[in-house]
């Protein structure tokens, strides 16, 4: 497989949504870049947790083309909040579908590949997927995860940003959050986008991915790049943010020290 003319063609298809508009032009470089980060990530998670042979090839594949359904999302809706448009998701898997795309992968690979874009941003998984649609959708969903969590931050780290698309225009506010999002967090369940009321709610949302990544090496990349704390230094210094503090750090030790740790990670 030709992995560098799929990035070509990517690359291009994402170029086309440029039109020289300054918001326009910074949104659509940005889903191009976290397309080509999590492309990245991908490959390191396949190489760590040896997932060999042709899997790991779609893995990757499916990543570089997981949110190909942001460009026609944000050209014909002028936002990346699916509940405000469409389901990028779902969308990506009608882009796939009509795109002339590199003829190295066959198309039963196509449908693979179509399946794990589709599901990709699922709030759950149906336990019942297995088998290699089951580590495509795996790898590209920690991947995704863990460039999210650069993206936001980094977004956040600056008050003020006039890109509030970025976080689907949330209010942002150096205290605030909402208590019912971090109750959520804090028990294990998925939260929902639209529970979000505040930017400080979305990084609630985004410490709460850290106890459902599948893979070891996906949680080593996230605390060796310094966004768990950098996630907890933009927080509220309050009881409740330093429970859920000790609860994340308790989990990043345990899984770093136990010795079934990648095996109990593993799809």
């Amino acid at each position: 497989m030709d992995l560098d003319r799929h990035v070509a063609g990517f690359r291009a298809f994402a170029d086309t949504h440029l039109n020289g508009e300054e918001t326009n032009d910074y949104n659509i470089r940005l889903k191009r870049e976290h397309s080509l980060n999590v492309l990245a990530n991908s490959r390191a998670i396949v190489q760590s947790e040896d997932i060999a042979g042709r899997t790991g090839e779609l893995a990757v594949l499916a990543s570089l083309y997981h949110d190909i359904g942001r460009f026609p999302q944000f050209a014909r809706f002028g936002t990346y909040k699916d509940a405000d448009s469409m389901h990028h998701g779902r969308l990506g898997v009608l882009t796939l579908r009509k795109l002339s795309l590199p003829d190295d992968v066959s198309a039963t690979e196509w449908r693979l590949i179509r399946a794990a874009v589709g599901l990709h941003n699922a709030k759950t998984v149906n336990p019942s997927i297995n088998g290699a649609l089951r580590t495509l959708v795996d790898v590209v969903r920690d991947a995704d995860k863990v460039d999210i969590f650069a993206v936001i931050l980094d977004h956040l780290s600056v008050r003020d940003n006039s890109q509030g698309v970025v976080i689907h225009s949330l209010e942002e506010h150096p205290t605030r959050y909402t208590v019912p999002v971090y109750e959520t967090i804090v028990s294990g369940t998925p939260c929902d986008y639209g529970s979000l009321r505040y930017s400080n709610d979305f990084i609630l949302l985004l410490l709460g991915w850290l106890f459902s990544l599948s893979f070891l090496s996906s949680l080593d990349m996230l605390s060796r790049r310094g966004l768990v704390d950098k996630a907890f230094s933009l927080l509220p210094d309050d009881a409740r943010i330093k429970a859920l503090e000790q609860k994340v750090h308790a989990l990043i030790h345990y899984k770093n020290q136990s010795p079934l740790a990648r095996t109990d990670l593993k799809p």
